[in-house]
Order: C-alpha cells, then sequence, then structure tokens
C-alpha cells in the first residue's frame, strides 16, 4: 500500500505512455505482496509508507491497524503491548526504540515472539531519509540447526565411547605385544649379539669378553685397522693400538665389565689418516636363569666417526682467528699508512733535492727503499684482513690463466713443468684482475720453492657447484656455483701441523729471511673479501692443492671482460684547477699541498669537514675535492663529498683513506673516486688527473 499524489500522474519522458508513474509504483508493491519476506518502510518522520501482505500476516497485526502516516511508536506500542519484546515496562521499551530508529543505522538480528517464532530481522537506511526493514521466519532452519547439533552430539558421544572400546582393546593388544616380547627376548638371546653387531649400520662396532679380546668386529672397524674382521679376533687393545691409546681406552673398557655404560673421544691416527672418533662402551649382561642377578659377560663397543664434525669445527675456530688476527692488522696498517704517507711523501722531495750530492743522495734512497718495503709490508696486511681497496672487473679465468701462464714461464725455470688447463665453457667471474694475478703468482712461486729439484706444476679452471652438505662442512663457504682456480704441485707437501697454521701471517716453513710469511694469507685475505672459499690438500712426500673458489658471476645487462687500462704519460699530470684540499693530519696536508702546488693546482687547505663547508660556501672557483675519508668533528670525507656535490653539481671527489674497509662500508659514492693510502707524489698526480678529467657527474639527490 502506498499514499501518492496526483501530480505524480504525468509519464517520465521515454516511458510506456501507457503506465503513470503511480501505475508503475502501484504494480511494483503490489509484487511484494509475493514476497515470502515481510517488508515495512518508515519515512524521515517515522511514518509507515509501506508494508506487504507478509508483514501483516508474519507479525499478526489487524488489518485495521496499519495505514499509510502511521507513527512507528504506535506499531512499537501495539508489540510492547502484547509482549513481544519481553518483560519490561512498554514505555520504556517504546522509547528506546524510536531513539534508535531516529538515529537510524544498518543493523541485523534475531527476535524469538511470544509464540516461539524466529524473526531475523534486517535494516538499512533509505537515500533521503527512512528506512526499510525486512523481516524473514527462521523458524524451521533454527530447528534444523538445533537437530544437527543434537545430532552432532549424539555422534561425537558414540565416537567417545568407541574410542574408549579402542583404546581398551589397543592396551589389551599392548599387553599381548608386551608378553610376546618378553617371550621372544628370552627365545631370541642367543641371536642378540648377532642382531645389534651387523655390517649394515654407519657405525665401527664391535664385542670385546672378559678377557677384554676382540670376539667380533664389523667391516667399517676392522677398515680402520687396515686389515680383515676375522683377523682382530681373539686380540687385545694393547696388541692392536698404540700403547698410549690402548690404555686409555682400557679404562673405559674395565668400567663396562663392572657394568657401568661410558663413552670417550679421541683421535686416532689409521692408516686412512687422523681421525676423530668417539666410542660408547656398554655392558652386555644377559640374564640368568639359576640367578636373579644379571652377570657381565662382555661389552659393545659401538663407534662413530666425528671428523668431518671436528674438521668444521676447526675451520670455523680458524676462521675466526684469522678474523681477529686480521682485524688487529687491519687497525696497525692504517696507522703506518698515515705515517708512510708522510715519510714517503717527504723522502722522495729529499731524494730529489738532493741529487747533486751524493753521499746524502745516497742515504736518502736507502731509506726510501726500506719505506717502501713497509709500504708493501701494510698493504700485505690489508690483504690478509680483507681490508685492501679492490676494483673488480668482469674476467675470463681461460685468458686471465693465459696471460699468468706468460709471466711464469719467465719465472719459473726450466726445472717446473708448467701445465695450464681451463676449458672455454668456464664460468665468467668478477674480482680483481692484478689481486687475481698475485694470487696465482704467489701460489706458484711457492710450489716453485717446494721443488727444489724440479717437478710439475698444474693450473686448471673448471666450474663447480657447492652444495649446502658441502657448505655445512666448511662454515665460511655459500652454496652455488663457483670457479674453482687449482694450483697444484709434486713437491714435498705440508704435515698436518703446517696445513693447520698455513694461512696465519707471519708464520713461514721457509729459512729465515728467505720469506715474509705473508703470501698465503694475502690469497686467503683476497678470496675472503671476494666472497670466496679457500681450501688446501696436502699430503707430505706427494704434494699440495690449492683451491681458490670464486663465485660464478651472474650478468645483469650487457657486459664486456675488461680490458687493461692505458696509463697517462707523466707529461700530461700537471694541471692549473683549483683543489680544495681537506686532511686533518697536518704533516699529511703539509706533503699533498706541496706536491699539487708543485704541479701547477691552485691549493685551498681545510683541516676538517666544518672548514671545507664553509670554503665550498664562498664564490670561488673549485674543480675537485680531495677529502681524507676519516676526520674529526662529525663530518667524514663521504658526507662532505655528498654535500659537495650537492652544492656544486659538477665538483669533482677524490677521496683519501689508509683504511680502505671503511670506503667499502660506507658505499663509496659512484662518481668518486678512492687514492689509497700510503700514497708518493707520482701516485697523486695520477689520481687527480684521473679523477679531473672525467666528465662531470649529475646533480645529486638530497635525502
Amino acid at each position: 500500500m502506498i499514499m501518492n499524489d496526483s501530480s505524480e500522474q504525468q509519464s517520465e519522458p521515454g516511458a510506456n505512455p501507457g503506465l503513470s508513474i503511480a501505475e508503475r509504483g502501484a504494480r511494483t508493491l503490489a509484487c511484494l505482496d509475493y514476497l515470502n519476506e515481510a517488508i515495512s518502510i518508515f519515512d524521515g518522520e517515522l511514518r509507515l509508507l509501506v508494508w506487504n501482505r507478509r508483514f501483516v500476516e508474519l507479525l499478526d497485526f489487524p488489518p485495521d491497524l496499519l495505514r499509510v502516516g502511521l507513527p512507528f511508536a504506535a506499531v512499537i506500542a501495539y508489540n510492547a503491548s502484547r509482549g513481544e519484546y519481553g518483560p519490561g515496562d512498554p514505555q520504556v521499551q517504546v522509547a528506546e526504540r524510536v531513539r534508535l530508529a531516529r538515529a537510524f543505522q544498518s543493523h541485523c538480528f534475531e527476535r524469538i515472539r511470544p509464540d516461539g517464532t524466529v524473526l531475523e530481522i534486517r535494516g538499512e537506511p533509505i537515500a533521503g531519509g527512512g528506512f526499510i526493514t525486512v523481516y524473514e521466519d527462521i523458524t524451521a532452519r533454527k530447528h534444523a540447526e538445533a537437530a544437527l547439533r543434537e545430532s552432532h552430539e549424539r555422534l561425537e558421544a558414540r565416537v567417545h565411547e568407541r574410542t574408549t572400546e579402542l583404546l581398551a582393546l589397543n592396551a589389551q593388544l599392548a599387553q599381548e605385544i608386551e608378553e610376546r616380547r618378553r617371550i621372544a627376548a628370552a627365545l631370541g638371546e642367543s641371536e642378540s649379539r648377532i642382531r645389534l653387531i651387523t655390517d649394515t649400520v654407519p657405525a665401527l662396532i664391535a664385542y670385546l669378553d672378559a678377557e677384554r679380546r676382540y670376539q667380533f668386529a664389523n667391516q667399517k672397524h676392522a677398515e680402520w685397522f687396515g686389515q680383515p674382521a676375522e683377523s682382530l679376533l681373539g686380540h687385545t687393545l694393547d696388541e692392536l693400538l698404540d700403547p698410549l691409546l690402548a690404555r686409555r681406552l682400557q679404562d673405559h673398557v674395565d668400567a663396562a665389565l663392572e657394568g657401568r655404560s661410558t663413552h670417550v673421544e679421541y683421535e686416532w691416527i689409521t692408516l686412512a689418516g687422523r681421525r676423530y672418533v668417539r666410542s660408547f662402551f656398554i655392558p652386555h649382561a644377559p640374564p640368568q636363569p639359576d640367578s636373579a642377578r644379571a652377570v657381565v659377560v662382555g661389552c659393545f663397543v659401538l663407534s662413530e666417526d666425528l671428523t668431518e664434525y671436528r674438521q668444521a669445527q676447526m675451520a670455523l675456530n680458524q676462521a675466526q682467528k684469522l678474523k681477529a688476527v686480521g682485524q688487529l692488522t687491519g687497525g696497525i696498517a692504517h696507522d703506518f699508512n698515515n705515517l708512510l704517507t708522510i715519510i714517503l711523501g717527504h723522502l722522495a722531495m729529499l731524494e730529489e733535492g738532493l741529487r747533486d750530492n751524493p753521499e746524502l743522495h745516497k742515504s736518502a734512497h736507502t731509506a726510501m727503499n726500506a719505506a717502501r718495503r713497509g709500504a708493501d709490508l701494510t698493504r700485505r696486511l690489508l690483504a690478509f684482513s680483507r681490508q685492501q681497496t679492490l676494483l673488480p672487473r668482469l674476467l675470463s679465468p681461460p685468458q686471465q690463466l693465459q696471460e699468468i701462464a706468460e709471466l711464469l714461464t719467465r719465472t719459473l725455470g726450466a726445472s717446473v713443468e708448467l701445465e695450464t688447463e681451463a676449458a672455454a665453457t668456464v664460468w665468467n667471474i668478477r674480482v680483481d684482475p692484478g689481486q687475481l694475478t698475485n694470487a696465482v703468482l704467489n701460489l706458484a712461486i711457492n710450489a716453485r720453492d717446494a721443488m727444489p729439484n724440479g717437478g710439475q706444476l698444474r693450473i686448471s679452471a673448471d666450474n663447480v657447484t657447492l652444495d649446502s652438505a658441502y657448505a655445512t662442512r666448511h662454515p665460511d663457504v655459500v652454496p652455488g656455483d663457483y670457479v674453482r682456480l687449482a694450483v697444484a704441485d709434486s713437491g714435498c707437501g705440508m704435515t698436518v701441523d703446517v696445513l693447520e697454521r698455513a694461512f696465519e701471517p707471519f708464520f713461514t716453513t721457509k729459512a729465515l729471511g728467505a720469506g715474509t710469511g705473508l703470501g698465503l694469507s694475502m690469497v686467503y685475505g683476497f678470496v675472503q673479501q671476494s666472497s670466496g672459499h679457500v681450501r688446501i690438500r696436502s699430503q707430505p712426500g706427494v704434494g699440495t692443492t690449492v683451491e681458490l673458489y670464486l663465485p660464478r658471476h651472474v650478468p645483469r645487462g650487457r657486459e664486456t671482460v675488461a680490458m687493461v687500462e692505458t696509463p697517462l704519460d707523466d707529461s700530461h699530470l700537471r694541471g692549473h684547477e683549483a683543489v680544495l684540499l681537506v686532511e686533518d693530519d697536518p704533516d699529511i696536508r703539509d706533503f699533498v699541498a706541496r706536491a699539487l702546488t708543485s704541479l701547477g693546482y691552485r691549493v685551498h687547505e681545510a683541516a676538517d669537514g666544518r672548514e671545507a663547508l664553509a670554503l665550498l660556501a664562498m664564490p670561488q672557483a673549485l674543480d675537485l675535492l680531495l677529502s681524507d675519508m676519516t676526520m674529526p668533528g662529525g663530518i667524514g670525507g663521504h658526507e662532505l663529498a655528498l654535500a659537495a656535490r650537492r652544492q656544486r653539481p659538477s665538483i669533482r671527489v677524490l677521496l683519501m683513506s689508509g683504511y680502505s674497509e671503511q670506503a667499502v662500508a660506507v658505499g663509496l659514492p659512484a662518481e668518486c673516486a678512492l687514492l689509497e693510502k700510503p700514497f708518493l707524489k707520482p701516485d697523486l698526480a695520477r689520481a687527480v688527473r684521473r679523477t679531473l678529467d672525467r666528465p662531470p657527474a649529475g646533480p645529486v639527490a638530497d635525502g
């Protein structure tokens, strides 16, 4: 039912001219009477506008109660008077529902009528004011849900009952199984020893009788003695092992024969090499039919090989020790680099100025050579501590080995037969070519020294994939694809003790003065810094193989293999540009300023980052920022470089550092070059000229 104004009789444009808006509305409302849900619509003034026949039937309203414009409060009052909302004051119930209707919100809830009918009531607001409410009789659904719950509860009760029965049956079955187990144990005691001692388990198993003699040894146990298992039978530990180890193990055998289980870990030198073993000694005391007390008649010896575990543990300990030593040597080398920069720079100037005085010039030259050796020593220390400056490039291992072989041919001598092998399919790598060449040359020279009477030296490259099992045994390895560079010789080899200390800095087996003990340390540091792994295999009298595992380079976009860089001609090292020199050490600053001035550059000096920022803010021309990396005052070289590039986008930047790890740690900007301390005037000149000759970089974004 709906009330319509006569003005609504006109038809809408484009509508069916035979039906007015009122007629179409009347038809729509008539359709509502055929719905199974009850519907009512109240306007914004809470007056009844629309309802259907199901609304009257479902809520048992008298036909003469409902009319268009009937207040919402009247409908609620009628329901409250007949107890639709349960016990309570009808006036309070009406007032509360009218209040909620005025602040109407979408809702959906269930209500049980006095006659037991369950209604689901959903209400939604209408645009322009008012709301529509839909009532659905869900009594049958609720009854079905209740029946389903009751059925589910009955089923759970039945399952619980059946489970209890099954548990009782399982307990009975377990008792029967236990009884049968005891019967089988009594009948099969004569076979129990054979079942335990078997060659199918991955362990070393033996059995000693009360006289401490072997009565059984499985194949794995016998292999460590290098003889058949049958040959061990009847012998004691004293007859088969080193006396010191035999006495140690004998104490545990005695404890087992006294009825006490025990275990021990020990080192055993076998024909297969050094082994780390854990052995368990378990008493064998079969039940005696005529005695209540079991008598120990022998003991089982169950051993496991801990060699791989121990080797991994020792490798981890060695890596941690080398890291600690590396941190110490790196710090020392950093301090020496600063000192050597001053010493080398001024000695070079002194040597140049004393050419007219032969005696003093010779002294200056000797001091210069000593300072150079000191600089070389600090570079080696930084290489070991993985703090050297690396310039990684894309390399082809076959091409690199060919170039190295040409160098070695002139170095090794005729008594060493050199062989190289690298297939064209070997993956590319991305490492520092100079450091890789130095590493292989170091290994080759060590190999030559290990073959004083000549021998064979083989250098090869191949592809390998190290899996997670390998990485578990070697904690410093990340699983993945690697290129393995192997340097193998037929020399004297290394003992186990030497092998364990091979990478330690300053450790050498050469005669006094014949070596620094930093060769393998440098190789170790370079490979570790390149995210690789080093492995040494050696056997005295047979030879040594050093394997360098370098990560396979996965190309991203188009890349080319690095070519040798053309050096700058000394005649082009001078300049006239303006350089802002920032260095907190006054001696280093003085040397660098004098060197740059002598090369024709205009130098502005600053002792720290704050002074440099003040100079950058001034209007004078500045073409290059030359700054130390570490300075007091809270502004280091990295921060200063970024600030300078923001103020002057076209300025070139060259940073100096005696501790290149810091440059890697803070992420050296791509547009900045790095000059490693210590350096001489020519090194400074080349670095400054190369940096100035670069095309200007783009502006740096803030943040």
